[in-house]
């Protein structure tokens, strides 16, 4: 971690995450996995229950009851915790297919899920393009910055609700610390966290949400 989170552990963070994402059994894993990597494709998605091993209606109202799930008019999911078709300033690429993310943390963990992403995104102070790859197995190369690190969202704060402007807002990526310090300065409840350390919270988060799946 960088200066600003050295009284903010890896465990705390993790642990606020953990508070903030619903706790999914084995079949919800499953179908949780089935929906990201069929949302990789680039299309909106069905309910897959098959993929799951799941009755058609037992997965439509699990997919109903979790916060955070995007639906198009004709009930297809277009969006899953962090994963998006398109209209995110974080964007991902996966197997030749443009994708979206929502938060600048969210490719870090969805490399576990869905593979090998290619990520571009810009400094909020500068508009600098930041650019990196990361492998299935949470490797990160091809950095643009190797420098570059995260804002993040103090734990201790709501991290639920609308993810999008109660967390999402608050997580954005920086060509280097200089940069993230000014904007973490100007906005209380956020702090400054490398990028290895933050794809460390993504491994623990990744183990947690679809564990028995990625085992």
């Amino acid at each position: 971690m960088t200066a600003d989170a050295t009284t903010i552990s890896l465990d705390a963070i993790d642990a606020a995450l953990a508070a903030a994402v619903p706790g999914l059994g084995q079949d919800e894993q499953r179908l949780a996995v089935a929906v990201l990597r069929l949302l990789a494709a680039g299309e909106p998605v069905a309910i897959p229950a098959a993929a799951a091993g799941l009755p058609g209606p037992v997965a439509e109202q699990a997919l109903r009851s979790w916060p955070a799930v995007f639906w198009d008019d004709r009930g297809q999911v277009t969006g899953l915790w962090g994963l998006a078709l398109a209209g995110m300033p974080h964007r991902i690429r996966h197997a030749r297919t443009d994708l979206g993310a929502w938060c600048a943390w969210d490719p870090l963990f969805l490399a576990r899920v869905i593979g090998d992403l290619e990520v571009a995104t810009a400094d909020p102070v500068t508009g600098e393009a930041i650019t990196y790859r990361i492998g299935g197995d949470g490797t990160i190369g091809g950095a643009s910055h190797p420098d570059a690190v995260l804002s993040f969202l103090r734990p201790g704060q709501p991290w639920d609700d609308d993810v999008m402007t109660i967390f999402c807002h608050y997580v954005l990526h920086f060509t280097g610390a200089g940069t993230a310090g000014r904007w973490t300065a100007g906005h209380p409840g956020t702090f400054v966290i490398s990028l290895d350390a933050a794809a460390e919270v993504a491994r623990g988060h990744a183990a947690r949400a679809f564990g028995v799946v990625l085992a």
